[in-house]
């Protein structure tokens, strides 16, 4: 394990690090805080063991600057002084330290002190694999649930992909008659002579057949049918795409994220779960981008979109706006379906709670949706009334 020390004294820094390189640790050394906090925002460390009392930054101040840090990873600190009063210790842990020891050091307690850390780390990997399969299998049952919505989306375009290379087919087979005809036509020529009657008579004969066939109409046709084929085929690769952003495991990265992109994408995967039951109307802003995981965001929004579209009784309206404010990136979706109830507020983002019938949800949507926001630093509140529909307002951080 990679651990920054802080130590002011030459000394007592050179015997720490011996102490924990011979506990098999990898460890770099600052002589001060400030110079400790250059390096952590350099490297990666998840456990810090700081001198309290250094100049230019003390040890709490270290401490602050290392919580207030957005990580996803948790940093263990052990803060190490000669201070032994319990109020020491208090202000010690309130700044935000872990553990707390009292010099000179002893290597069996420092031991201890690091394998508690190293608990600590051992629960926050198993905490992080529990909420990944939960992610993983509240997004596959999602996936599931839009199986069939997908489908028919990729069936519309497949339909009328597969008419149009009939058509083409029937074509071919017309103008493949037509050049035969040409070319007996000029071999009669070039190999036996014809006198003018004869080849004005076979020359009408083509050209009858071309009216037959009608030529000009199916040269102009195909490049409709071309057209209309490559927008199919786009339209089957856009749906896929975005499938496959959505629902696959493993590959969503911490990265700058464009909230209307991924609006959009979700949208475009959820599109026959939504058609039958409201019309959408955006209005897309501009906002900044925004320090996250695309594939989670994009399911905080279909949980969202699914959720008002069974919200609607008649065909209703899904409102979705996004906008810049203080530095955050802020989208509200409104429907005008049902409403949630005044009483069932406080519970909608708690796991397993749902109001719908048997089979139609987890009741974990929203509570994954919940989470995610709150892992992306941002918030997530909603409005609603009987009868006149619900708003959810999304407030999340925009990249420094």
């Amino acid at each position: 394990m990679d651990i920054l020390i802080a130590e002011d004294d030459f000394v007592s820094r050179k015997f720490l690090q011996k102490m924990l390189e011979e506990f098999g640790h990898t460890v770099i050394a600052a002589e001060d805080g400030a110079k400790a906090w250059e390096l952590f925002k350099e490297h990666k460390f998840k456990m810090v063991v700081t001198d309290w009392m250094m100049p230019k930054m003390n040890g709490l101040v270290l401490c602050q600057k290392i919580r207030q840090n957005k990580s996803d990873d948790y940093v263990y600190i052990i803060i190490l002084t000669a201070k032994d009063q319990k109020s020491d210790a208090v202000e010690g842990l309130d700044a935000g330290a872990d553990d707390y020891i009292t010099k000179p050091i002893d290597p069996g307690e420092l031991s201890a002190r690091i394998q508690v850390g190293r608990r600590i780390f051992k629960l926050e990997d198993a905490h992080k694999n529990a909420n990944l399969q939960l992610l993983q299998s509240e997004k596959m049952a999602s996936v599931g649930q839009l199986a069939a919505g997908v489908a028919h989306e990729i069936n519309n375009p497949t339909g009328f992909v597969s008419s149009n290379l009939k058509t083409l087919a029937d074509y071919q087979n017309d103008i493949n008659m037509l050049i035969e005809k040409y070319r007996k036509f000029a071999l009669d020529i070039k190999e036996n002579g014809q006198p003018a009657l004869a080849l004005t008579e076979k020359m009408q004969a083509l050209e009858e057949l071309e009216a037959d066939v009608d030529l000009e109409f199916i040269l102009s046709d195909i490049k409709d049918l071309i057209k209309e084929s490559r927008e199919g085929t786009e339209r089957i690769k856009k749906i896929v795409q975005d499938l496959k952003d959505f629902a696959h495991p493993g590959e969503d990265k911490l990265k700058a994220v464009d909230i209307n992109k991924g609006i959009e994408s979700t949208l475009n995967v959820v599109w026959n779960e939504l058609k039958y039951n409201a019309t959408v109307e955006k209005q897309l802003g501009e906002i900044p981008l925004v320090q996250g995981y695309p594939q989670q965001l994009n399911q905080v929004f279909m949980n969202i979109f699914v959720n008002a579209a069974q919200a609607m009784e008649d065909m209703g309206v899904i409102k979705i706006e996004t906008k810049s404010s203080d530095g955050f990136a802020e989208i509200s979706i409104s429907d005008t379906g049902s409403g949630i109830p005044e009483e069932n507020i406080p519970k909608l983002f708690d796991p397993f709670f749902t109001t719908k019938e048997v089979g139609k949800g987890t009741g974990l949507g929203l509570n994954v949706a919940y989470s995610i926001i709150q892992k992306h630093q941002g918030t997530i509140d909603v409005k609603s009334t009987v009868g006149k529909g619900t708003t959810f307002m999304i407030r999340i951080p925009g990249c420094n």
